[in-house]
């Protein structure tokens, strides 16, 4: 799963901290601290600015202040230009750990599978372990970014000769674990199957994790040993494996899985149960069915919801099912979250059933049960409804409609056109930005000027560029065809202000770009360098921020990493203090995966009218992790999520800002429709 607008602690989180209880020191950039302050600042002017600056890059990476080099080797994987590769490779042998091990996560960052893999292979041995175990760690990771068969045998050989025990290896083995996953299969299970033993949960539940990412019948022979492991997430893992076509395929057999899974269902961890739910949407059994039925009219709303997606999943294999579905759809003392997804559950069971089980939630006005309606009708081909929710004046509403006829047709996309060009006109940016993703999948030449016409009717959203993005898209998919569009579209418009407009005309139109736009980079920003040096003078004084999530169901207290993402960390508590999250829905949860917040809209379509740069780090994401949402690099606004549980596989692809320090167990009760009723800054 991913997130749009989805512990091994980090050396990266204390490095401007470290910066400020430092003596004062000479070299490059200027004497003591204030030297620091001003190279700091200008390295943070370069990431938001996505600029490459040799020069400022190699000073700060040469300074005497192991803070400063730590932060010049983040900030060279942050620009994103492989041309600081040779500098972060040296950076691998500084003598200060925490700048080698930031250097071998740039490198991840930057993906130069040539030079950078070359560079990382000497790092990730175990002899290394011992004293440099975060520099071991990264470099594992980085080399899992990058899949080669060199970095592949380096992270299994790491994997087949560390040492069971002893120091560093919790930090070194366990990102190895975290990175052996990525490679492409087939998976060699051999160097993974003896840390499933480990003594150090820590250890153990990423080896599970490992298999559990990389399904794999030998796998799931060894997770099925597990089961009944103390630690929850080793559990969690082991269940995720346990689906009815691994289990057959494998030595466990069906039967045996199945009542692990049973068993599993009524654990005391969510991310246990919740995972049993999921996996047994894959049996086919009258059993499964049963337990579904069971646990989708309990008290309990992620399970219940779990368990309507599940039976959804088997679709006209569980009939029997239809009836439960259908009456928690129209109980409206049931959370609104649970009720429009068994109906959707009840469409791929029942279709003909759902139609007025749908007309029955439309009929209610909510939004929400208005959008899963038009879901409903748009898989039945219902046009006609289909074109009315796509009128109305709710955005939400009017999208969810596009989208789901989008779905429902498939491949064609040409039978639904006139919808698609209708939906042109509406006032909401999202159900043109549907709309015109569609149509750029047929790329046809005479939808030109429509696509001309929707850019420039684009330019007057105040707080989305969503819209002009995708009318770029359309006409970059009409000039594989017709080369004449970029021509007229240079000629009728100016270079836009938006960054992300300026990379994806520079995408569609190639050279053209650059002669009549010029480079999309440097962003402006309108920072000056004093703006800057004032954001890190707050992180020093204060590199650890705290706020409070005030919800219907309760607070979360957020402890939160001004250190590691000033910019991320400013725009959060100056949205948060112009009231902008107070009363917002919460727009998304998944079970045992997020909760998401910060969207005005409520659909998680919406945003602050402005981009922030990601500020990537070391920070992993482990339960009640903060992270930013994004629908593409630097797109990050005011949307934002919290982890219900680990989540490796958005490490190093999403800024990490803090974590709940408190008030977990809020969120693991929080739904979708349920309220922020503000966030305030601590001090």
């Amino acid at each position: 799963m991913t997130i749009h607008r989805t512990s091994l602690r980090s050396a990266a989180g204390f490095a401007i901290l470290l910066a400020a209880c430092a003596p004062p020191s000479a070299g490059p950039g200027g004497p003591g601290l204030a030297g620091e302050v001003d190279a700091a600042a200008a390295l943070l002017r370069l990431e938001d600015r996505r600029e490459y600056d040799a020069a400022t890059l190699e000073s700060a990476a040469a300074h005497a202040s192991p803070a400063l080099r730590r932060r010049a080797a983040l900030a060279a994987g942050r620009i994103g230009d492989r041309r600081a590769t040779p500098l972060l490779a040296r950076l691998l042998a500084d003598a200060d750990t925490g700048v080698a091990a930031n250097a071998a996560f740039a490198l991840g960052e930057l993906g130069d599978t040539t030079a950078a893999v070359q560079a990382l292979v000497p790092y990730v041995t175990a002899g290394r372990i011992a004293t440099a175990p975060g520099v071991v760690g990264e470099a594992a990771m980085a080399l899992g970014k990058m899949p080669t068969p060199a970095g592949r045998a380096a992270v299994e050989g790491l994997l087949r000769s560390a040492p069971r025990t002893g120091p560093g290896v919790r930090e070194a083995v366990g990102q190895a674990l975290l990175a052996v996953w990525r490679f492409p299969r087939p998976a060699d299970v051999a160097p993974i199957v003896p840390w499933l033993g480990s003594a150090d949960a820590e250890v153990r539940w990423r080896a599970a994790y490992a298999f559990s990412r990389r399904p794999d019948p030998r796998g799931t022979e060894a997770l099925f040993a597990r089961v009944g492991d103390p630690n929850a997430l080793v559990r969690s893992f082991a269940m995720r494996a346990l689906t009815a076509p691994l289990a057959d395929s494998s030595s466990v057999g069906s039967a045996r899985a199945f009542a692990a899974l049973l068993a599993a269902t009524r654990d005391t961890s969510h991310a246990v149960s919740v995972n049993a739910v999921r996996s047994l949407g894959s049996y086919r059994t009258p059993a499964s069915i049963a337990r579904l039925r069971e646990v989708l009219g309990g008290d309990d709303a992620y399970l219940a919801v779990t368990a309507a997606e599940s039976l959804g999943r088997l679709g006209t294999a569980a009939p029997q099912a239809g009836q439960d579905l259908r009456a928690v759809a129209l109980n409206r003392a049931k959370p609104i979250f649970l009720r429009t997804t068994a109906l959707a559950a009840l469409a791929e069971i029942l279709p003909g059933d759902a139609i007025p089980v749908a007309d029955s939630l439309a009929a209610e006005g909510g939004w929400r049960a208005r959008s899963a309606a038009a879901r409903v009708h748009a898989a039945a081909r219902s046009w006609d409804a289909v074109a009315a929710f796509a009128r109305e004046a709710d955005g939400r509403v009017a999208a969810a409609a596009i989208e789901a006829a989008v779905g429902a047709v498939g491949d064609g996309v040409a039978t639904i056109r006139p919808l698609l060009v209708g939906a042109l006109e509406h006032p909401d940016p999202i159900v043109r930005t549907n709309a015109l993703n569609a149509l750029a999948t047929l790329g046809d030449p005479s939808t030109g000027t429509l696509a001309l016409d929707a850019y420039q009717r684009a330019q007057g959203d105040s707080t989305l560029n969503d819209a002009a993005l995708a009318a770029v898209d359309l006409l970059a998919a009409i000039h594989r065809r017709d080369p004449s569009i970029a021509d007229a579209f240079y000629t009728r418009f100016a270079r836009s202000g938006d960054y992300l407009v300026r990379q994806r005309v520079a995408a569609a139109f190639g050279n053209a770009a650059l002669s009549r736009w010029g480079a999309p980079l440097p962003i402006e920003t309108r920072r000056s360098l004093d703006d800057y040096r004032a954001i890190v003078r707050r992180s020093m004084e204060r590199p650890m921020r705290r706020a409070r999530i005030v919800t219907e169901r309760g607070t979360i207290d957020l402890e939160l990493f001004a250190g590691d993402a000033p910019l991320t960390v400013e725009s959060f508590l100056s949205l948060a203090a112009r009231g902008f999250f107070n009363g917002q829905e919460w727009p998304r949860v998944v079970p045992n995966f997020v909760i998401q917040g910060g969207d005005p809209r409520g659909d998680t379509s919406g945003g602050p009218g402005y981009a922030i740069r990601d500020e990537i780090n070391r920070h992993p994401f482990v339960t009640g992790t903060l992270g930013m949402a994004l629908s593409g690099p630097d797109t990050g606004g005011s949307q934002w999520f919290l982890t219900h549980s680990p989540q490796p596989h958005l490490d190093g692809g999403y800024t990490v800002f803090g974590r709940a320090a408190r008030g977990m167990d809020v969120v693991d009760r929080v739904l979708p429709g349920d309220r922020i009723l503000r966030i305030e800054e601590v001090r």
